[in-house]
């Protein structure tokens, strides 16, 4: 058995660039950077940031997911197979290339931040909330009185007299009458 998945959370180096098939269908490739934030180790050296750079290819439904919402800076998930393939250049000279094939893309960036990005502020431009603002939750000055457990009474039930002896005396009916 084998496993070709990768699993990526970073952000676009660059817009999509998306092209269009005769049959009608999409490819779109962008840049994905991955980025280890730095860390100290137990012997106290400091480890600095480190950032991948990753090639994604979206095709179908996706790409045209990628084409309309992202933009470069966007925070995205992928999750997708390793490719890598070889080509000739102009000059002649075989060239090797890395790329990740999405099965999954998730745009992690929130709406209201991806589109204050896509436009330039002026200066001075304050971005209005994107969510209702609501009023916050009544405070209460001391903890809600809870009342103590008390078990529901028991249904009275009628138990059978008892004999001298603690044995059930046997019921004699009255009036020939059945209890």
């Amino acid at each position: 058995m084998s496993v070709n998945k990768q699993i990526l959370i970073g952000n676009l180096g660059k817009d999509p660039d998306v092209r269009s098939f005769p049959d009608g269908s999409k490819a779109c490739r962008f840049s994905v950077a991955v980025t280890e934030k730095c860390y100290t180790t137990q012997s106290g050296a400091q480890v600095p940031d480190h950032t991948e750079w990753f090639n994604i290819i979206c095709r179908g439904k996706k790409a045209d997911v990628a084409e309309q919402y992202l933009h470069k800076g966007d925070k995205v998930y992928i999750e997708g197979k390793t490719y890598t393939g070889e080509y000739t250049d102009q000059q002649g000279v075989k060239k090797s290339y890395t790329e990740v094939q999405c099965d999954v893309l998730e745009l992690l960036t929130p709406k209201a931040q991806a589109q204050t990005q896509q436009v330039m502020p002026q200066p001075g431009y304050i971005p209005q909330p994107a969510a209702p603002q609501y009023a916050p939750a009544p405070q209460y000055s001391q903890a809600p009185v809870q009342q103590p457990y008390a078990p529901a009474p028991a249904a009275p039930t009628q138990q059978p007299p008892v004999g001298v002896y603690g044995h059930a005396s046997q019921a004699v009916p009255v009036d020939n009458k059945p209890w």
